[in-house]
Protein backbone atom coordinates (compact mmCIF):
# COMPACT_ATOMS: atom_id res chain seq x y z
CA UNK A 1 0.00 0.00 0.00
CA UNK A 2 2.73 2.21 0.66
CA UNK A 3 3.77 2.10 -2.82
CA UNK A 4 0.51 2.83 -4.33
CA UNK A 5 0.37 5.98 -2.06
CA UNK A 6 3.57 7.23 -3.62
CA UNK A 7 2.21 6.76 -7.37
CA UNK A 8 -0.66 8.87 -6.32
CA UNK A 9 1.06 11.40 -4.74
CA UNK A 10 3.36 11.19 -8.12
CA UNK A 11 0.57 11.31 -10.18
CA UNK A 12 -1.18 14.11 -7.98
CA UNK A 13 2.25 16.67 -8.53
CA UNK A 14 2.28 16.10 -12.35
CA UNK A 15 -1.27 16.91 -12.70
CA UNK A 16 -0.97 20.45 -10.59
CA UNK A 17 2.59 20.89 -12.52
CA UNK A 18 1.03 20.57 -15.56
CA UNK A 19 -1.80 22.66 -14.88
CA UNK A 20 0.34 25.85 -13.05
CA UNK A 21 2.40 25.54 -16.76
CA UNK A 22 -0.77 25.67 -18.69
CA UNK A 23 -2.26 28.63 -16.13
CA UNK A 24 0.97 30.51 -16.87
CA UNK A 25 1.10 30.16 -20.78
CA UNK A 26 -2.52 31.02 -21.09
CA UNK A 27 -2.18 33.89 -18.56
CA UNK A 28 0.82 34.88 -20.71
CA UNK A 29 -1.43 35.02 -24.38
CA UNK A 30 -4.15 36.49 -22.93
CA UNK A 31 -1.17 39.62 -21.06
CA UNK A 32 -0.11 39.58 -24.82
CA UNK A 33 -2.74 39.81 -26.61
CA UNK A 34 -4.15 42.39 -24.81
CA UNK A 35 -0.61 44.37 -25.28
CA UNK A 36 -1.46 43.65 -28.65
CA UNK A 37 -4.86 45.12 -28.63
CA UNK A 38 -3.46 48.29 -26.99
CA UNK A 39 -0.38 48.91 -29.99
CA UNK A 40 -3.31 48.49 -32.32
CA UNK A 41 -5.12 51.38 -30.99
CA UNK A 42 -2.29 53.57 -30.80
CA UNK A 43 -1.63 52.90 -34.09
CA UNK A 44 -4.91 53.81 -35.18
CA UNK A 45 -4.84 56.93 -33.19
CA UNK A 46 -1.95 57.82 -35.00
CA UNK A 47 0.31 57.33 -32.20
CA UNK A 48 3.05 55.96 -33.68
CA UNK A 49 5.69 56.14 -30.80
CA UNK A 50 3.97 54.74 -28.56
CA UNK A 51 2.43 51.89 -30.92
CA UNK A 52 5.85 51.03 -31.99
CA UNK A 53 6.87 50.59 -28.25
CA UNK A 54 4.03 48.67 -27.47
CA UNK A 55 4.92 46.30 -30.55
CA UNK A 56 8.43 46.04 -29.17
CA UNK A 57 7.18 44.37 -25.88
CA UNK A 58 4.66 42.27 -27.82
CA UNK A 59 7.58 40.60 -29.95
CA UNK A 60 9.57 40.87 -26.74
CA UNK A 61 7.26 37.99 -25.33
CA UNK A 62 6.24 36.81 -28.60
CA UNK A 63 9.16 37.05 -31.33
CA UNK A 64 7.92 34.49 -34.10
CA UNK A 65 4.87 36.69 -34.51
CA UNK A 66 4.77 38.29 -38.24
CA UNK A 67 2.15 40.62 -37.97
CA UNK A 68 3.22 42.48 -35.03
CA UNK A 69 6.63 42.78 -36.99
CA UNK A 70 4.76 44.24 -40.29
CA UNK A 71 3.21 46.26 -37.98
CA UNK A 72 6.30 47.97 -35.81
CA UNK A 73 7.70 48.64 -39.99
CA UNK A 74 5.09 50.31 -40.69
CA UNK A 75 5.17 52.64 -37.38
CA UNK A 76 8.54 53.63 -37.84
CA UNK A 77 7.78 54.45 -41.51
CA UNK A 78 5.15 56.48 -40.20
CA UNK A 79 8.34 58.24 -38.26
CA UNK A 80 10.33 58.58 -40.98
CA UNK A 81 12.81 55.82 -39.38
CA UNK A 82 13.24 54.52 -42.92
CA UNK A 83 16.71 52.54 -42.07
CA UNK A 84 15.12 50.38 -38.73
CA UNK A 85 11.57 50.06 -40.92
CA UNK A 86 14.48 48.40 -43.59
CA UNK A 87 15.82 46.57 -41.05
CA UNK A 88 12.44 45.17 -39.79
CA UNK A 89 11.01 43.91 -43.41
CA UNK A 90 14.32 42.80 -44.25
CA UNK A 91 14.49 40.54 -40.98
CA UNK A 92 10.97 39.15 -41.79
CA UNK A 93 11.99 38.97 -45.51
CA UNK A 94 14.73 36.95 -44.52
CA UNK A 95 12.45 34.34 -41.75
CA UNK A 96 9.64 34.18 -43.87
CA UNK A 97 10.88 34.60 -47.98
CA UNK A 98 7.28 33.98 -49.10
CA UNK A 99 5.61 36.70 -47.04
CA UNK A 100 4.21 39.31 -49.88
CA UNK A 101 3.57 41.78 -47.23
CA UNK A 102 7.20 42.07 -46.08
CA UNK A 103 8.43 42.06 -49.18
CA UNK A 104 5.96 44.92 -50.38
CA UNK A 105 6.76 47.20 -47.72
CA UNK A 106 10.93 46.21 -47.19
CA UNK A 107 10.53 47.20 -51.46
CA UNK A 108 8.60 50.71 -50.64
CA UNK A 109 10.88 51.39 -47.48
CA UNK A 110 13.93 51.26 -50.09
CA UNK A 111 12.33 53.70 -52.79
CA UNK A 112 11.57 56.16 -50.30
CA UNK A 113 15.44 55.85 -49.06
CA UNK A 114 16.65 56.11 -52.63
CA UNK A 115 17.88 52.89 -53.42
CA UNK A 116 16.09 52.08 -56.19
CA UNK A 117 18.17 49.31 -57.65
CA UNK A 118 17.75 47.18 -54.81
CA UNK A 119 13.44 47.98 -54.31
CA UNK A 120 13.67 46.48 -57.89
CA UNK A 121 14.99 42.90 -56.84
CA UNK A 122 13.01 43.14 -53.68
CA UNK A 123 9.46 44.10 -55.78
CA UNK A 124 10.27 41.68 -58.38
CA UNK A 125 10.51 39.30 -55.87
CA UNK A 126 7.33 40.09 -54.64
CA UNK A 127 5.78 39.93 -58.35
CA UNK A 128 6.94 36.55 -58.36
CA UNK A 129 5.25 35.24 -54.81
CA UNK A 130 2.56 37.08 -55.95
CA UNK A 131 1.97 35.19 -59.54
CA UNK A 132 2.39 32.32 -57.67
CA UNK A 133 -0.13 32.77 -55.44
CA UNK A 134 -2.64 33.46 -58.87
CA UNK A 135 -2.72 36.78 -57.27
CA UNK A 136 -2.70 38.52 -60.96
CA UNK A 137 -4.59 41.90 -60.05
CA UNK A 138 -1.81 42.60 -56.99
CA UNK A 139 1.15 41.72 -59.12
CA UNK A 140 0.22 44.26 -61.80
CA UNK A 141 -0.01 46.71 -59.59
CA UNK A 142 3.38 45.83 -58.39
CA UNK A 143 4.30 45.56 -61.74
CA UNK A 144 2.67 49.36 -62.53
CA UNK A 145 5.62 50.10 -59.58
CA UNK A 146 8.52 49.05 -61.14
CA UNK A 147 7.80 50.39 -63.97
CA UNK A 148 7.51 54.04 -62.11
CA UNK A 149 10.59 53.34 -60.99
CA UNK A 150 12.50 51.82 -64.00
CA UNK A 151 11.42 55.33 -65.63
CA UNK A 152 12.70 57.38 -62.49
CA UNK A 153 15.99 55.50 -63.06
CA UNK A 154 16.18 55.88 -66.88
CA UNK A 155 15.78 59.90 -66.08
CA UNK A 156 18.72 60.13 -63.24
Amino acid sequence: MHQQQIYVITAAATVIIGLLVLGFFVREGIVTSNIYKQGVKLYQEKDYKGAEATFRLVISRHPSNDVVRLLLGDCLMQQEKLEDATAVFQELSDRAPKNVDARLRLGMALVKQDKLNEAVSVLETAKDLLLAQRNTEKAESVEQVLQQIRTQQSLT
